[in-house]
């Protein structure tokens, strides 16, 4: 996730449409806080909805977690997940060694 200071778009608002233009979502901020998000508008915004754009856009960057989500987008987690799978988005929230660890007690 890119990150643009309200002092660059004043300066140079290049800055902000250069991502855009490369597919990516920006934080804005002020002195070194994030005050807003910006999302580059595309087919899938348009096919999906904002809401579920802004809810899947905040988990991909790690912002929120798969059941946070859900809970924005008043889904079942299960359905969140399924979301996911359709956009080819990978929902695996454990690590490789969470994941052997796990594994190994049922083996």
């Amino acid at each position: 996730m890119q990150t643009v200071s309200i002092r660059d778009l004043k300066n140079n608002p290049s800055s902000m449409t250069k991502y855009l233009d490369e597919g990516s979502s920006i934080f804005v901020t002020r002195h070194g806080k994030p005050i807003g998000i910006t999302l580059p508008i595309n087919d899938d915004i348009f096919s999906i909805g904002l809401k579920k754009t802004v809810a899947i856009e905040l988990y991909k960057m790690g912002i929120i977690s798969l059941g946070k989500m859900a809970e924005m987008l008043e889904i079942p987690k299960q359905e969140a997940m399924s979301l996911l799978n359709t956009l080819n988005i990978s929902w695996i929230e454990d690590d490789i060694e969470s994941i052997k660890a796990e594994a190994s007690r049922w083996l």
